[in-house]
C-alpha cells in the first residue's frame, strides 16, 4: 500500500518545499507519526481503519439500497407490479439483474472493504515501526557525534589544565 493511500490525519505530515519554491512534498514526520500511534491506549491505527471501514461500508450499503430502489421502480415501470411482492420479481430469468445479485454484489464489496481494511491497518503499522526504527538510529548517530565532541572537549580541556600547571 502505498503510503499516498494510508487516509493517515494531515497533522502528520510536514510540508517541504524545494529551494526554488517549485516543488512542495508532504512528508509524514516520523515523531509525530509514533506520537499519535501511542495516543490514548494505542488504538489511534484501529480507530482510524475502523473509521474508513465504516465510511467505505455506508457507501455500499447506499449502493445497495439505490440499486435495489432502481431495479423495482424499472420493474415498476415495465408493468409488473403485482408480481414484484409476490417474490416472483427475484426469480425472472430474462431480467439482467436481480436483488439476489445486487445483494452478492454488495457482499463481495463488504469483503473487499474488510480485506482493504486489514491492509491499511498492517501499512500504518509497518510504517510506524520504521519511524521507530528511523529515530532509533537518527538517535544513535546522533548520540555518537555528541560523544565525539564530548571527548574532545575533555582532552581540550586536559591539554589546557597541563598546560596551566607546567
Amino acid at each position: 500500500m502505498k503510503t499516498s493511500e494510508m487516509d493517515l490525519p494531515q497533522h502528520l505530515y510536514t510540508k517541504t518545499t524545494s529551494p526554488c519554491g517549485t516543488i512542495t512534498k508532504f512528508i509524514i514526520a516520523p515523531d509525530k507519526l509514533i506520537s499519535w500511534a501511542e495516543d490514548g491506549r494505542g488504538d489511534a491505527i484501529l480507530d482510524l481503519c475502523h473509521t474508513v471501514y465504516e465510511r467505505k461500508i455506508a457507501s455500499i450499503d447506499a449502493w445497495e439500497r439505490d440499486r435495489i430502489q432502481q431495479l423495482e421502480n424499472e420493474w415498476m415501470t415495465a408493468g409488473n407490479d403485482e408480481d414484484m411482492h409476490g417474490g416472483k420479481y427475484v426469480n425472472v430469468k430474462h431480467y439482467p439483474t436481480t436483488r439476489e445479485d445486487v445483494a452478492k454484489e454488495a457482499e463481495l464489496k463488504r469483503a473487499n472493504a474488510k480485506e482493504r481494511m486489514t491492509e491499511h491497518k498492517n501499512a500504518v503499522e509497518q510504517l510506524v515501526l520504521e519511524a521507530r526504527e528511523f529515530i532509533s538510529t537518527h538517535h544513535a548517530h546522533h548520540d555518537e557525534d555528541n560523544m565525539l565532541t564530548y571527548l574532545i572537549t575533555i582532552v581540550a580541556i586536559g591539554a589546557v589544565a597541563y598546560a596551566m600547571i607546567n
